[in-house]
């Protein structure tokens, strides 16, 4: 369950989730890295089909679409790492992590409204929630949840 790749993209996930939260900006040098990581994992140690990690990948460049049409309403680092995420996990586990990601987003949209933290119109960093959907998936997988 807790492989070292597993760890490394926990690792760069929560790093990512304390730039976006600190300055709403992901050194462009980290997803780099990401990229070229899960470039070289895949073709390296990479058990899942092609077809999996193009669809993966395919969702990724999708999301940079989406980060393009709305002029950011999802940022660019947000969709870079989720075309990390879709080139080390493949189609179907990226679909399982985005799920999660949205639904927590969503929860917690829902509380700080009700709370009166935030207005309509206040973003909540994505990084974040994209990490604790990837942690809920890893523990689902590993049967904890």
């Amino acid at each position: 369950m807790w492989t070292i790749s597993v760890l490394l993209s926990m690792g760069l996930l929560v790093w990512v989730s304390i730039a976006d939260i600190r300055s709403r900006k992901v050194p462009v040098y980290i997803l780099l890295s990401g990229n070229l990581a899960a470039l070289a994992y895949q073709i390296f140690a990479g058990k899942d089909s092609v077809w999996l990690i193009i669809g993966g990948a395919g969702a990724g460049l999708l999301f940079l679409l989406i980060s393009r049409v709305t002029r950011e309403g999802l940022g660019y680092g947000d969709s870079w790492m989720i075309l990390i995420l879709g080139i080390y996990l493949g189609i179907w586990k990226l679909l399982e992590v985005l799920s999660a990601a949205f639904l927590i987003l969503g929860i917690a949209a829902v509380i700080c409204l009700w709370a009166g933290k935030m207005s309509r119109k206040f973003r909540l960093p994505f990084l974040p929630f994209l990490a604790a959907g990837y942690l809920y998936s890893i523990l689902l997988e590993g049967g904890i949840l």
